[in-house]
């Protein structure tokens, strides 16, 4: 394993021209695009898990839509922070084109964004974390032209679901100029509203298949469908919100960011944010034996299978003491 570097600005900006572009795009058309966009990945799945509550009431709820809950969260779970997060955004190790497809496709299945809308998004937040140019900070956002100071309650709902209705639209070809140069992910992004229907009919078909009729198929559309993607992106959200405003801050990251323990577990590990966001490239975020790390497993488990290589390991001691806040 190689020692981490941290090189995330590094990556963005090394091919850009001479004239650096917008941070953002302004676009009225587009902007009002990617509203429609969020307002339906924030109600669809919020109205579909009342629906399921409701029907779980009425009739209970069986094992196999549990079963098809859980194992579509941990599938969409790792497309994000295996796959759209460690992989993409930060190539912090290189797999094999299938591996790299699949998850690319399974990060896609959670709509949370297409593939080059969210590692541009994500590249952004960490360029400018914790400013007016961070798409989701809990601390300040940019409003028009100025920087307005949020914090308390309305910073925390801010940066967990109200950037998607106010935030300018990220310039992908600034931050992820890589992604939209890459035939096989460019199709992955323009096949994105496909693959989200496609992460809703398989569960729905599989629950059909094992009950026989078309209520189980309603339920493996509600639990393996939306009823996951609510719990996926609320904890893919908190990253944003609660791991930048409540935990432990041991290393200068130059933000907010923060180590939150008790979301460590359904972020596969994103929430170890001070230690990710003082060693981006890290592949691992998990940095003590105890600092659960779901996804960092997951690639170790690889890295021994031979499926994934030339892994950015977790910083050394002397990296660690040189940013420890004293």
């Amino acid at each position: 394993m190689s020692v981490p570097l941290d090189n995330t600005k590094q990556f963005i900006t090394a091919k850009l021209p001479r004239k650096k572009p917008s941070i953002t795009i302004e676009d009225d058309s587009i902007r009002a695009a990617q509203r429609r966009i969020a307002m339906a990945t924030i109600f669809i799945p919020f109205i579909g898990t009342l629906i399921a509550m409701v029907l779980a009431w009425r009739n209970g709820v069986g094992t196999p839509e549990i079963g098809l809950l859980v194992s579509m969260y941990i599938l969409t779970s790792l497309g994000i922070e295996f796959g759209f997060h460690r992989l993409l955004s930060h190539k912090a190790f290189e797999t094999k084109p299938v591996i790299r497809i699949l998850f690319a496709i399974l990060g896609s299945m959670a709509a949370e964004g297409s593939v080059l809308y969210w590692v541009a998004g994500h590249r952004r937040h960490h360029v400018h974390s914790d400013t007016g140019n961070d798409p989701h900070s809990p601390h300040i956002r940019n409003l028009k032209s100025e920087d307005e100071p949020v914090g308390g309650i309305r910073g925390l709902w801010h940066s967990h679901i109200g950037w998607m209705m106010t935030d300018k639209v990220t310039n992908c070809t600034l931050f992820a100029r890589d992604i939209f140069q890459d035939p096989t992910l460019k199709k992955i992004h323009q096949l994105y509203i496909p693959l989200i229907i496609l992460g809703l009919v398989i569960p729905a078909a599989i629950n059909g298949v094992l009950s026989g009729t078309w209520m189980g198929v309603l339920n493996g559309f509600l639990w393996g469908g939306l009823v996951r993607m609510f719990l996926v992106h609320n904890s893919t959200w908190s990253n944003a919100s609660f791991s930048h405003i409540f935990g432990a801050r041991p290393f200068d990251s130059g933000d907010r960011s923060a180590n939150n323990v008790w979301c460590s577990i359904p972020t596969f590990g994103a929430s170890w944010q001070n230690n990710h966001h003082a060693f981006p490239s890290s592949a691992f975020l998990g940095f003590k034996w105890w600092q659960i790390d779901l996804a960092g497993y997951f690639i170790r488990a690889l890295v021994a299978s031979g499926l994934v290589w030339n892994v950015v390991g977790p910083p050394s001691a002397e990296m660690k003491a040189a940013k420890q806040v004293s």
